[in-house]
C-alpha cells in the first residue's frame, strides 16, 4: 500500500470520526436541554447564544481569523444577509428547544428528516436546479406523508415544517452568499448578544437568573457550568461537521445526517415517552421512503464521472 493511499484512508477515517461525532452530539442534545429545562426555553436560548460567542471567538482567535468578522460587515448587502440568517437560525434554535421542552421531539425529528427534501425544492425554486425523476418521486412521497399527518392527526405539523423551512432557507442563503461557517455563526450570534445580555441581566435583577453562585434555585456553580456547556454543544459539532465534510464525499455526509433525527426519534419514544400516533408513523414511513430514493439517487450521481469542460474557461 502506497503512502498516498495510507494518508487518504487516514484522512477519510478522521473525517468519518469527526462527522459521526457531530451527528451524535446533535442527536443526543435533547438530553442536555431536558436536563436544564427548569431554566426555561428563552433563558436557554439566550445562554446558548452568549456561550457560543465565547467559544467561537476563542476558536477564531486561535486560528488567527478574528479580524475577518469586521471584514464581512463592510458591505451593506453582507450586513442585510447576516440579519436574515440571524433571524432564521434564532427561529430554528428557539423552535427546537421549545419542542424538546414541551414534548414535541417526534415532530422535531420529522422536521429534520424533511430538511434534505426541502433543500432540493429550494434549490429548484431559487438556484435553478433541475430535479431527477427519483427526486420528484421523493418530494411527492414527503408531501404525501405531511398530508397524511394533516388528515390523520387533524393538525398541521407546524413544528416540523418550521424547523425544516427555517433550516432550509438558512442553508440556501449561506450557500448563495458563500458564508464561512465559523465566521458566519460568530457574526450571527454576536448580532444577538446585546439583546441576550440585556435579557439575562434583567432576569438576574428579578432574581430569576440561572447563572452564578446566587442563581435562582440555589444550584450555584453546578448549574452555571451546565449552562456554559450550551456553547460547547453548539460550537463543537459545527467544528466536527466541517472537518468531516472536508475529508468525506458529500454522499457519505448525506447518509450520516439521518443519524441525528433517528436518535431524536428513539429518545422521544423510548426515553421521553412521547406518543407515536398511527398517522405520524405512516407519515414517517412515506418520508423514509422518499429519503431512500433521494439517497440512492444522490449516491449514484456522486459516482458518475465528471464530463470534461471544453473551451476557454
Amino acid at each position: 500500500m502506497s503512502a498516498d493511499t495510507q494518508a487518504s484512508r487516514s484522512h477519510a477515517g478522521f473525517g468519518a470520526g469527526a462527522a459521526l461525532g457531530a451527528f451524535l452530539i446533535w442527536g443526543f442534545a435533547p438530553l442536555y436541554f431536558k436536563a436544564v429545562e427548569h431554566v426555561g426555553a428563552w433563558q436557554i436560548v439566550a445562554h446558548r447564544i452568549l456561550w457560543s460567542v465565547v467559544m467561537l471567538g476563542l476558536l477564531l482567535l486561535a486560528l488567527g481569523r478574528l479580524h475577518e468578522i469586521g471584514d464581512v460587515l463592510r458591505s451593506r448587502r453582507r450586513f442585510l444577509t447576516y440579519c436574515a440568517t440571524t433571524a432564521l437560525v434564532t427561529a430554528n434554535w428557539s423552535v427546537f428547544i421549545w419542542a424538546v421542552l414541551n414534548g414535541y421531539l417526534v415532530q422535531s425529528a420529522l422536521g429534520y428528516y424533511l430538511s434534505p427534501l426541502i433543500n432540493v425544492l429550494l434549490g429548484v425554486a431559487f438556484l435553478g436546479e433541475r430535479l431527477s425523476r427519483a427526486q420528484v418521486a421523493a418530494a411527492c412521497l414527503a408531501a404525501a406523508g405531511v398530508l397524511i399527518s394533516v388528515i390523520g392527526a387533524g393538525e398541521i405539523p407546524w413544528i416540523a415544517l418550521a424547523l425544516a423551512l427555517t433550516w432550509g432557507f438558512y442553508g440556501l442563503i449561506r450557500k448563495r452568499e458563500r458564508i464561512d461557517p465559523f465566521v458566519g455563526l460568530m457574526v450571527e450570534t454576536a448580532f444577538l448578544l446585546p439583546v441576550c445580555l440585556a435579557y439575562l441581566l434583567w432576569l438576574w435583577s428579578q432574581g430569576a437568573g440561572a447563572f452564578g453562585p446566587l442563581a435562582a434555585g440555589g444550584e450555584g456553580w453546578a448549574m452555571s457550568l451546565a449552562i456554559m456547556a450550551s456553547g460547547l454543544i453548539t460550537g463543537l459539532p459545527i467544528v466536527l461537521y466541517m472537518i468531516g465534510a472536508r475529508h468525506l464525499p458529500l454522499s457519505t455526509v448525506g447518509l450520516l445526517q439521518y443519524l441525528s433525527p433517528s436518535i431524536n426519534l428513539v429518545l422521544a419514544t423510548l426515553v421521553f415517552e412521547e406518543p407515536l400516533r398511527p398517522a405520524t408513523l405512516v407519515t414517517f414511513g412515506f418520508i423514509w421512503a422518499g429519503l431512500v430514493l433521494f439517497t440512492i439517487d444522490a449516491t449514484r450521481r456522486a459516482r458518475l464521472p465528471v464530463a470534461p469542460r471544453h473551451g476557454v474557461g
